[in-house]
């Protein structure tokens, strides 16, 4: 049972709460800290969302008084979402962090399609970091600090700076302590100015992330932005001047920070350009505070939330066209357009044509009921779409043997599972989803993909071979257990069998030297 557990502080990321805990046991095993936090060795810590509260809570509730949900509010940056996706996906990713054994709560909150650039090294404000170490004696992660749009500390003023540790480490299953960063940390300070416009951007952010602010859905954000440019003059008759928008974000954030950040407008077809026509998508955090800063600079963003979450968002009716005489010319209407429609028609070339069009408008106003069972064929652009997936099975599997082959000799890879095998093709879609329409290389996995005891006992024999290789005595059985990184729980039979066998019978043998 755990006795002692950190008091966590404000805007501390789990994380490193938890990274703290270990710092502290002394904790050098991974699997054994996980062991002892969640009761199981299987889990890999997000620094963003960690998942699996429920069994975390189970082990230290005893010790932190916290709610379920309350640890999410004041250690995960979930609440920065809260305005941005539906209140139903929202509610599923708490849930699937509190009980999921397995989550992907990162790709249903956007972060992993997002075209934002989120960190890939921790950051800390070197100030907070002295600070910290002066009155605690340690340090910690913020949350805010990973946060992408955040450059500069709030509270000291100055830029913050990139860790040497990685928010997704090398080491899948390792805590990483911000209490480290002391001896490395390098304290040239550069400060900015109260009035720095990366300052409001980050305080901006910081006050999204702990106010509670109500769902905006896409068409009340399209319905706010119309009204807010038509205020501010930002539009061409009833359109928005898209030119004139771009230039004012450009010039006011600098090229430079928009592609750092992943906002780049360069491109003639960029986000800006669907940001300001109807809303189809959700957009984050940092596209809209972005523009919001540049084009209305006396809107709050927290107001503007407010004041777009009250915007009635009712879909507008279809409209219904009436004629006295319609009724009177539906058969003469029906007649022309079974005409003009062969059954080798396509709906796009129908309509291209003055007759077309002129009766496809007709009967849409006043026998739209009759034209949707007469339609002809719609235009598919299939170009991309059609799959050849005998060529593709054939291709893949090629590369697969080619793999296999070049790998084989080597006793010092990774398990050789089916998804280490998939990451070496670098395709990058459509081999573990499709399995049942590729069965070449559904055989090669079957076939050629490593169980663990396999893989145990290779680890085992790099040892050996390594050992032979350099005329060296072959260490006693449980030191080859250690360097393999095998323990007498894991240890499955068969390498149980092979460290029990009688060594000194092998020391007489080499390995033939390898041809040139």
């Amino acid at each position: 049972m755990i006795m002692q557990f950190p008091v966590a502080h404000d805007d501390e990321l789990l994380v490193s709460i938890l990274a703290r805990f270990v710092s502290r046991q002394g904790l050098r095993n991974d699997k054994a800290a996980l062991e002892l936090l969640f009761g199981s060795r299987n889990i890999v810590p997000s620094p963003l969302l960690q998942g699996h509260l429920q069994a975390l809570l189970s082990q230290v509730g005893h010790i932190w008084f916290i709610s379920q949900n309350e640890l999410i509010q004041r250690h995960s940056i979930l609440p920065l979402f809260q305005s941005f996706v539906e209140p139903s996906r929202v509610n599923d990713v708490q849930n699937r962090m509190i009980n999921s054994d397995k989550s992907h709560v990162m790709t249903s909150v956007g972060i992993n399609a997002s075209s934002i650039k989120w960190l890939r090294y921790y950051r800390y404000c070197p100030e907070c970091l002295a600070e910290d170490q002066v009155n605690l004696a340690y340090s910690y992660w913020r949350r805010l600090f990973q946060l992408p749009g955040v450059i500069v500390c709030p509270k000291h003023l100055c830029y913050l700076q990139n860790s040497s540790f990685k928010l997704l480490p090398d080491r899948r299953h390792a805590f990483k302590d911000a209490s480290y960063l002391a001896p490395q940390a390098q304290l040239t300070l550069l400060n900015v100015e109260p009035n720095n416009k990366l300052l409001a951007l980050a305080i901006s952010i910081q006050q999204l992330l702990i106010t509670k602010t109500p769902y905006v859905t896409p068409l009340q954000w399209t319905i706010f932005y119309q009204r807010s440019i038509a205020e501010y003059g930002l539009v061409i008759g009833s359109r928005p001047d898209h030119l004139n928008i771009r230039f004012q974000i450009e010039h006011f954030w600098g090229t430079a920070f928009l592609e750092q950040q992943g906002l780049s407008v360069s491109l003639e077809n960029n986000w800006l350009l669907a940001f300001f026509r109807k809303h189809r998508r959700h957009y984050s955090f940092l596209h809209h505070i972005v523009c919001h800063m540049a084009l209305f600079p006396s809107y709050s963003f927290l107001d503007s939330i407010q004041n777009a979450a009250l915007i009635t968002d009712k879909i507008r009716e279809k409209r219904i066209y009436t004629n006295i005489k319609a009724v009177e010319r539906y058969e003469e209407y029906r007649a022309i357009w079974l005409v003009i429609c062969s059954p080798t028609s396509i709906l796009k070339d129908v309509r291209a044509t003055t007759e077309g069009s002129r009766v496809y408008s007709w009967l849409y106003r006043y026998d739209n009921a009759w034209l949707q069972e007469h339609l002809p064929n719609r235009f598919r652009n299939d170009v991309g779409r059609q799959i050849n997936w005998c060529k593709r099975d054939i291709d893949i599997v090629k590369k697969l043997i080619k793999i296999r082959n070049k790998s084989y000799e080597n006793l010092n890879l990774p398990r050789m599972t089916q998804t280490w095998f998939i990451a070496q093709t670098n395709v990058p879609w459509g081999i573990a989803s499709h399995l049942d329409k590729l069965p070449l290389c559904l055989s090669f996995f079957v076939k050629y993909t490593e169980s663990i005891d396999e893989y145990q006992i290779r680890r085992v024999l790099a040892i050996m071979v390594n050992c032979i290789n350099s005329h060296e005595p072959f260490p006693k059985p449980y030191e080859i257990e250690r360097i393999a990184g095998l323990s007498k729980k894991r240890s499955r039979k068969p390498v149980k069998h092979i460290l029990r066998m009688d060594f000194e019978t092998f020391s007489r043998f080499k390995l033939p030297p390898k041809e040139c």
